[in-house]
């Protein structure tokens, strides 16, 4: 990604105009590594959270317990941000995004090395965040 198209995502994402079709996986990830690069840590979260539940509902995805936001999911994938972006502290905004894109920790499969498919699609983690370790 270009530091364009990353400005773009960030824009469209924070007023709500982001294609639901553009709201992937990486879309996602580099939603939380902005936000944990320009943000505390708690900061960010409060803005993911709020930031996707709106979104959600603007684009007519329900939040619901099977479907829309997830609060252990956007916790681990926060702290993922996180963690990378403190072990790269020399890279510029779109190097980090795209090591991270590229990374191991960039799979969908990644939060299942940490949990359980069954806990960690369950109602309650989808409603409260569920610690690892």
């Amino acid at each position: 990604m270009t530091l364009s198209e990353i400005d773009s995502l960030i824009e469209r994402f924070r007023n709500q105009t982001l294609p639901i079709a553009e709201w992937t996986h990486q879309a996602h990830l580099v939603v939380g590594l902005w936000f944990s690069k320009h943000y505390t840590h708690e900061e960010a979260v409060c803005y993911l959270r709020s930031g996707i539940i709106s979104y959600n509902n603007t684009v007519g995805t329900p939040n619901t317990p099977e479907r829309g936001y997830h609060e252990t999911l956007t916790l681990f994938w926060a702290k993922v941000a996180r963690d990378f972006a403190e072990a790269h502290p020399d890279l510029d905004m779109e190097s980090l995004c795209n090591a991270l894109l590229t990374s191991e920790f960039a799979t969908r499969e990644y939060p299942l090395r940490f949990y359980s498919r069954e806990e960690l699609f369950s109602t309650k983690a989808r409603a409260f965040f569920i610690s690892y370790q």
